[in-house]
């Protein structure tokens, strides 16, 4: 790669350094910016040190120092962040990482990187870094198509859909006949929101013999859902049968996640019955998904007011009540009819009892969390109950967690015992002793929380004091 100049605006870098990421990054680059243990304390410490210069010199020699002491996961981590928070770092960090010793030739990586300089006033270097990329990394047209899949999502993902475009014909220019570069192609397409030509693609792909998976076709339906398209959609949702597919697990939740797309709540609602009929079992993506359009609860969670519901029968009764959609509460309701996500996301062992809330939403992790408290009191306890929350990881914004903030703040509410580990904070725990007087004590609770607008208000002064006793000792022990 050529010669990068650093860019001297140390203040818009910090700025972007606290921008959220794109919600069209590359699932690829999510997952090596995921890392990991050391790799993200250090990328952490790395970020703090960017913060801090104030020279394009400093800067280089913070990144040069970094990528040539932490291992080859490490430095990827740090770069697909900074790609993905469109850090102009990001730009000199990769020509660091081009130079070491273990560098291997990334499609995703260059892709960014040359959006990112196009998106930075360099189309002359981004132009360089692809023409080299594809001159001296790549073998085949299969290979070049796929990069030119990748330029197209990271391009069009920085509102650059002229150029995204312009690879695009260069793409269809190509004798590709990959299976793998249909897909991509596909992807690319609806990431770009131009569903009627990854429809084209999908149907290309048919007629060359492959056989595209409900992925594909729940990629071009929720294009279309996105759009408005209710009818080209549900085309495409029923076209996977005539293509083969089996309406399994996966294709019954895809179908689920294209009417959450474009928050049809009255279809959600029936394809859910009709997967409890089938005996289809709603995913943990499809849970996170048809909770997150409920716009009446994305309000209760996000605000958090005195009149919180701590159970799932009082949430259902608000939903009924304060919901402007007739179908929101009934498709709550019919969601908690499952117990299959809770189950996966509960173990259950001799010693602990553990609810692991990584990869859930705040709104979906609410309602587990009201699920979970219904499951253990029926339950006998083991020697110790735990929330794993994380610590902010994969958060929007790195390092907040969101999810921990509300389970805290829940828990708390219910005058749950469970308290942040000493040993993990990202894990709430407590003995089954405490937890089951907690919960024998509860169902009072909730009964004054379903008649009152205010039940914390409304509780004996006795009770709220040993409440806030116990509390108090516990943290101190």
């Amino acid at each position: 790669m050529p010669a990068v100049a650093f860019l001297s605006a140390p203040a818009s870098a910090a700025a972007a350094r606290r921008r959220r990421f794109s919600p069209a990054a590359s699932a690829s680059l999510r997952r090596v910016a995921s890392g990991g243990g050391s790799s993200w304390r250090s990328e952490r410490r790395l970020m703090s040190e960017l913060e801090r210069t104030v020279t394009a010199g400093a800067a280089e020699r913070v990144i040069r120092s970094y990528v040539g002491t932490k291992s080859e996961r490490a430095a990827l981590a740090a770069l697909s962040r900074l790609l993905m928070d469109s850090d102009p770092l990001a730009i000199p960090f990769y020509e660091a990482v081009t130079q070491a010793r273990w560098f291997k030739w990334s499609s995703i990586h260059a892709a960014a990187v040359a959006a990112l300089l196009e998106v930075n006033g360099s189309p002359g270097e981004s132009r360089s870094l692809i023409s080299d990329s594809i001159s001296q990394h790549l073998q085949s047209t299969d290979e070049v198509a796929l990069f030119y899949c990748d330029l197209m999502a990271a391009f069009s993902s920085h509102g650059l859909k002229d150029r995204a475009v312009d690879f695009y014909t260069e793409l269809r220019s190509m004798p590709h006949t990959g299976r793998k570069a249909y897909m991509a192609m596909t992807k690319s397409l609806c990431l770009m929101g131009l569903a009627s030509e990854a429809e084209e693609a999908l149907r290309e792909m048919v007629s060359l013999g492959y056989q595209p998976e409900a992925f594909q076709f729940g990629l071009v339906a929720k294009c279309y859902g996105k759009s408005g398209s209710i009818v080209e959609m549900e085309r495409v949702i029923a076209s996977m049968s005539d293509a083969g597919i089996r309406l399994g697990t996966g294709a019954a939740n895809i179908v689920l996640s294209c009417y959450s797309s474009c928050r049809d709540h009255s279809k959600m609602l029936v394809w859910l019955k009709k997967m409890r009929k089938l005996r289809i079992a709603p995913t943990a993506k499809a849970y996170n998904f048809v909770l997150n359009s409920c716009p009446t609860l994305a309000l209760v969670v996000q605000e958090l007011d005195p009149s919180l519901p701590l159970s799932t029968a009082v949430l259902v009764k608000k939903l009924k009540s304060a919901s402007t959609l007739a179908s929101e509460a009934e498709l709550v309701h019919e969601l908690l009819a499952s117990s299959s996500v809770l189950d996966k996301a509960t173990k259950w062992s001799d010693t602990e009892v553990k609810l692991n809330l990584h990869g859930f939403s705040t709104i979906a992790a609410y309602v587990l969390m009201l699920q979970w408290v219904d499951v253990i009191k029926s339950r006998t306890l083991p020697m110790e109950v735990s929330v794993v929350c994380g610590i902010g990881k994969h958060s929007d914004v790195r390092g907040e967690p969101k999810v921990r903030e509300l389970a805290q703040e829940v828990l708390s509410r219910m005058g749950s015992p469970l308290r942040l580990s000493t040993r993990n904070k990202g894990r709430l725990v407590a003995k089954r002793d405490r937890v089951t007087q907690w919960l024998d004590s509860f169902p009072v609770l909730e009964e004054v929380t379903d008649k009152l607008p205010d039940a914390t208000s409304q509780q004996p002064f006795v009770f709220t004091l040993f409440r806030k006793l116990g509390q108090f000792f516990s943290t101190l022990v």
